[in-house]
């Protein structure tokens, strides 16, 4: 009986951690360098021909940057488990920082850790240069986003949950460099 116990008790947790891990949001198959790689997506890795007739359209391409760069940060950190303290630190503070690392502690300490690249679709919805301040949403997509046990390599089976949901996420501007400051995830809601 109190192995059953036990057992319900570790599985609970264990799902609680991925939640918490999968809500903190992505992970990155990255390997080799530890530098971030660049999307097509990313408005860094893309030029336009054409400027354009938003004045905030400066702001909103380095907000993009920072987000994604970000999240590219965030898949490698759960895929490898190591925490990348000091390229998170030049894309993300506070809470979002906090949460990101602890999701991989917690994720470590359960021998889990990631493969395969979640999906996203970032967009800056809102900027305020005066204000200094910034609001990305983004479609998370978690199908083909799996936790594994480290040892095994076998898949973590969940409970039923929602694989994809919005995420809005909120920056701030210091000196000229913006960071990606919290991540709020809506499992209630699909995208």
């Amino acid at each position: 009986m109190a192995t059953t116990t036990h057992r319900r008790t570790h599985v609970l947790r264990l799902a609680g951690a991925i939640f918490t891990c999968t809500v903190a949001a992505s992970v990155l198959a990255g390997c080799g360098s530890d530098t971030p790689k660049r999307t097509a997506s990313s408005p860094s890795a893309t030029a336009s021909s054409t400027p354009s007739s938003d004045p905030d359209q400066a702001a909103k391409d380095k907000v993009l940057a920072a987000y994604t760069n970000m999240r590219e940060i965030q898949i490698k950190m759960a895929t490898d488990g190591d925490l990348h303290t000091q390229d998170l630190a030049e894309y993300a503070r506070g809470d979002a920082a906090t949460a990101l690392k602890k999701s991989v502690l917690r994720n470590e300490s359960l021998g889990i850790k990631f493969t395969g690249r979640p999906g996203m679709e970032p967009q800056v919805t809102a900027v305020d240069t005066k204000g200094k301040t910034a609001t990305v949403t983004d479609c998370f997509d978690a199908t083909n986003w799996k936790p594994v046990y480290k040892d095994s390599g076998k898949e973590l089976k969940l409970a039923e949950q929602r694989l994809k949901y919005p995420v809005t996420s909120q920056a701030t501007l210091e000196g000229d460099t913006w960071f990606v400051t919290k991540i709020t995830a809506d499992r209630t809601k699909g995208c």
